[in-house]
């Protein structure tokens, strides 16, 4: 794994978990969340279960990357419609699923395919943006080779 992988993994796992942070506070859908979920409005997130979902998010991070790396999407049009792929396939289907089957209120389904979509799109995005700017300073020695 190259340096500049690990790089995008950690940054995209970071920003990932930040904007999660940000969707999840009364700022946007804090609120909406405790209504729909019941969760206790007193307690703040334990150390373990931060530190779990940084992990997670490391873990999706890593993974999106490897995909990517097999895909090699040049373009970000192409990174943009394999996100939404992956959003579609996967947690919008398993969300859609939890309505259906276990009484979730669609509402809480939509804010966390919301967050959902985020965290796609910056780990998609985060890796592509790092390993793109690799190539162009690889490149820019060389005007007339272009990086795909």
């Amino acid at each position: 794994m190259t340096k500049r992988r690990v790089i995008g993994i950690v940054l995209a796992a970071f920003f990932s978990f930040a904007a999660s942070s940000i969707w999840y506070s009364p700022m946007l859908f804090g609120k909406q969340f405790i209504a729909l979920s019941g969760a206790d409005t007193n307690a703040a997130p334990a150390g373990l279960k931060i530190a779990a979902e940084v992990l997670r998010n490391l873990l999706l991070a890593f993974v999106i990357s490897g995909l990517l790396t097999r895909r090699r999407t040049v373009k970000l049009s192409e990174l943009l419609g394999f996100a939404a792929m992956l959003w579609l396939g996967f947690p919008l289907t398993l969300l859609s699923g939890s309505v259906l089957w276990q009484n979730v209120p669609i509402q809480l389904a939509l804010i966390h395919a919301g967050d959902w979509l985020i965290k796609i799109l910056l780990m998609t995005l985060i890796p592509w943006l790092v390993r793109r700017r690799a190539l162009d300073q690889r490149f820019a020695a060389f005007p007339m080779v272009q990086a795909n």
